[in-house]
């Protein structure tokens, strides 16, 4: 089998700038919202990945989901999270990640409650049924546990006691910051899976393939071996992958 590769430039993702009634600026990765493409509406399990800038004291409120899993992955400033699963406040920082399991029913809350911009990840998965029991897990990283190396951040059932958070569904998250310019860090998509490649921050190189700028991403059906190193001062990246399927 050929690998197929597939890059989404930064400037082909749908932005939505700040306004009274929504407190972010945010990029789509796919459909949501106000942003409607036919042709993008999600990569296998992978729905949504909501790239937002949240502005001080803003956010967003108590809302409810369901019958989905949602990662939010904090890449600069402070997030602090509710749920009605918890109802506990917890503020995160940079490279700290929160998972919940929707299920059968959640409320929770997003807010940037200090005086500096906070910028995070909100990925949406689906789950492999529905109704699951609703859960709330979260993790603090140090950033020595991502620096030139994969971080494996989020994984599944089937290795949840080997992966610090993990969801119901088939996917597996990591991440990586890369300083080091002979640093080089290998990742394996099998045959039968695929992988979404988001470059969050910098710019990295993926040999043979393409450079991602900031926000670029790359979509990766297997078997392939990629390589990833600096094509810049600084790369940070995210790999979400899981199996392979028509939706893509």
């Amino acid at each position: 089998m050929t690998p197929q590769f597939r890059k989404i430039d930064a400037s082909t993702l749908h932005y939505l700038p700040a306004s009274d009634r929504h407190p972010a600026d945010t990029y789509f990765h796919f459909s949501f919202a106000g942003y409607y493409n036919p042709d993008n509406i999600q990569f296998g399990a992978l729905r949504v990945i909501n790239d937002d800038d949240v502005k001080p004291h803003g956010g967003f409120g108590r809302h409810p989901h369901r019958d989905m899993e949602i990662v939010s992955y904090v890449v600069g400033g402070k997030l602090t999270h509710w749920d009605n699963a918890t109802n506990v406040e917890e503020t995160l920082g940079r490279g700290d990640v929160q998972i919940v399991t929707a299920g059968t029913g959640v409320w929770h809350s997003e807010l940037n409650r200090h005086d500096e911009w906070c910028r995070f990840l909100q990925i949406w998965i689906l789950p492999p049924a529905a109704d699951l029991p609703v859960r709330y897990a979260q993790r603090r990283f140090e950033p020595q546990d991502r620096l030139n190396r994969l971080l494996h951040i989020v994984g599944n059932t089937d290795n949840q006691h080997e992966v610090p958070l993990y969801l119901n569904q088939d996917v597996n998250l990591y991440v990586s910051e890369l300083q080091d310019p002979d640093a080089r860090v290998h990742f394996t998509v099998q045959a039968g899976r695929q992988a979404y490649v988001n470059n969050i921050e910098g710019r990295v190189a993926v040999k043979g393939v393409t450079e991602l700028d900031e926000r670029d991403a790359l979509e990766v059906v297997g078997p392939a071996e990629l390589e990833f190193s600096l094509a810049g001062p600084n790369a940070h990246f995210i790999v979400i992958e899981m199996a392979e399927s028509a939706d893509r």
